[in-house]
């Protein structure tokens, strides 16, 4: 679904905190568990727009909003 195209995108602890953040926030928000289908499907949505240089928070919750 989101084929990860671009390698030269290196997601480094910093970045990995910072998503690791904004995906609880929207699980908490949505009420999705983490083990949930959708769930993994935010985690792998949120990656794939951060390695095609979305940085602001409020864009990439904007993109991955499921409900």
């Amino acid at each position: 679904m989101y084929p990860f195209r671009d390698f030269d995108c290196i997601i480094r602890p910093d970045d990995l905190n910072f998503l690791q953040r904004l995906f609880e926030n929207e699980l908490a928000r949505t009420k999705l568990k983490s083990d949930a289908p959708e769930a993994e499907e935010l985690a792998k949505r949120l990656i794939a727009l951060y390695q095609e240089g979305i940085r602001n928070p409020a864009d990439l919750l904007e993109r991955v909003k499921v409900r």
